[in-house]
């Protein structure tokens, strides 16, 4: 299972939606000082580009990258920003994947390894399919489940 924690406010800005910042499936990473010429940016526009310059900032490049966590503590840290506000967790089913045309992008040398990131990118450059997702839950700004079961497919 991958998770995403969501605060409640972005929770209700996009709909209950799973929402990249960005809108481009590849995206082409700048001189720019913020990526390293190390061997982990491709040449030209690359999903792989998407995904690596999404681990260094949401929409960088206006990217569509969505993160993902295998820990489902990362994602309570998130969702409740550390512990301030009260938040969402969604679990995502990484078996369904691959039906829905979802790219996952996980790697060996992220940039902050102990995130256990795994970035998605839906093939339209739009919100995350409903069909990946398993679960929502409700978490207080202590990290407590309030309420699970919320998710509703239409």
């Amino acid at each position: 299972m991958l998770y995403r924690g969501v605060d409640k406010k972005t929770d209700a800005a996009n709909g209950g939606k799973l929402l990249p910042k960005g809108s481009n499936v590849e995206v082409v990473a700048r001189y720019d000082g913020r990526c390293k010429a190390n061997g982990t940016i491709i040449y030209g526009p690359t999903q792989s580009n998407t995904a690596r310059t999404h681990q260094l900032e949401s929409g960088l490049y206006g990217g569509c990258g969505v993160s993902t966590s295998r820990s489902e503590k990362i994602a309570v840290n998130f969702a409740t920003g550390g512990g301030f506000e009260d938040g969402f967790v969604y679990v995502i089913d990484e078996a369904k994947l691959a039906s829905a045309n979802v790219d996952a992008w996980e790697f060996a040398d992220a940039a902050e390894p102990y995130e256990q990131e795994v970035t998605l990118i839906s093939p339209d450059g739009k919100a995350l399919p409903q069909s990946i997702l398993v679960d929502k839950y409700e978490v207080t700004s202590e990290g407590i489940v309030v309420a699970r079961g919320l998710l509703r497919h239409p």
